[in-house]
């Protein structure tokens, strides 16, 4: 009991000492907000604020990059304690764009944060692929990612990655809108990946690394 309570009270000093340390946060002028979220990222009862901006910085031929910022809340400021450019999409990285935004979600839930984004293929054909963050041990981790690809009318798929127990879970389900087409069988598939390490959220973009299966030569980007 003894030792436990000494535990949380290092956890506690380590957390103070680190939010009086940081620094304020100040976006660049010309930056856009697209999105915020509020909740507890780190077990302390307080909660962060996640931002996602537009930068200044072009991508492609109209898109800008993007910019995630994760802050404190410090005695009434907002104090910046992590800034990642590669998990966010650039602002136009959504193929037939419907909606300016409409390729990005950001919210907290269970201390972990939770990103969505979606590229429309065309007008009933579109991957969305849902990442989750987690800060352990002094650092942002993927621990989790959901890849789904689904058309209107021909088919849904759902690639499932749980980087904790290496787990994989695949699904491919069938439908037409055609009463005379006939429709594949389902089929599902169920694996341990032997992955060396989870992946840290710095470096890591969605939808940009391969996975095969070992039994086969299907494969899919998380």
């Amino acid at each position: 009991m003894i030792k436990f309570i000494f535990a949380l009270f290092i956890l506690f000093i380590t957390l103070h000492v680190t939010s009086q340390t940081l620094p304020d946060f100040n976006p660049p002028k010309n930056y856009k907000l697209v999105l915020e979220a509020r909740g507890d990222l780190d077990k302390d009862g307080k909660e962060e604020v996640v931002y996602a901006f537009d930068t200044d910085k072009t991508d492609g031929k109209d898109g800008l990059k993007r910019i995630l910022y994760i802050c404190k809340q410090v005695d009434g400021k907002i104090k910046l304690w992590k800034s990642n450019g590669t998990i966010l999409w650039s602002s136009k990285d959504c193929g037939f764009c419907v909606d300016a935004g409409v390729n990005l979600s950001i919210k907290i839930k269970n201390n972990t944060l939770i990103t969505e984004q979606t590229f429309n293929h065309n007008t009933r054909h579109y991957s969305t692929w849902k990442n989750i963050y987690r800060y352990q041990n002094n650092d942002w981790f993927v621990i989790g990612s959901t890849m789904k690809d689904y058309d209107t009318c021909d088919f849904d798929y759902q690639y499932d990655i749980n980087f904790s127990t290496k787990q994989v879970n695949v699904a491919y389900t069938y439908g037409s809108c055609d009463d005379d087409k006939k429709i594949p069988k389902d089929s599902f598939y169920n694996f341990k990946y032997p992955f060396t390490a989870i992946p840290k959220m710095d470096g890591f973009t969605p939808g940009k690394v391969e996975l095969k299966f070992p039994a086969n030569n299907k494969y899919f980007y998380y």
